[in-house]
C-alpha cells in the first residue's frame, strides 16, 4: 500500500476511531509481548517508556485526565 493511500485513510478517520485504533494496537502489542516474555519490562530509553512518563507528568499537571478501564473500553475491555 502506498504512503498516499495510507495517509488518505488516516485522514478520513474520526478522532474517536483513531483513538480506538490506537488502543487496540497498543493492547495487541502488549498482549504479544506478555505472551512472549511473561512480564513486560520497558527500557528507560524506549519510546513507549518515555511516552508513559510524559503521560504521567501531564496527568500530574492536570493537563489530561486518564480514563478508567471501564471508561476506556466499556464492555469491550
Amino acid at each position: 500500500m502506498s504512503t498516499a493511500v495510507v495517509e488518505q485513510t488516516v485522514a478520513n478517520l474520526s478522532l474517536a476511531d483513531l483513538e480506538a485504533l490506537i488502543r487496540r494496537v497498543v493492547r495487541e502489542e502488549l498482549a504479544r509481548a506478555w505472551e512472549e516474555e511473561g512480564v513486560v519490562y520497558l527500557d528507560d530509553d524506549s519510546p513507549l517508556y518515555q511516552d508513559l512518563l510524559e503521560i504521567r507528568a501531564m496527568k500530574e499537571r492536570g493537563e489530561i485526565r486518564v480514563l478508567s478501564r471501564e471508561e476506556a473500553f466499556g464492555a469491550h475491555g
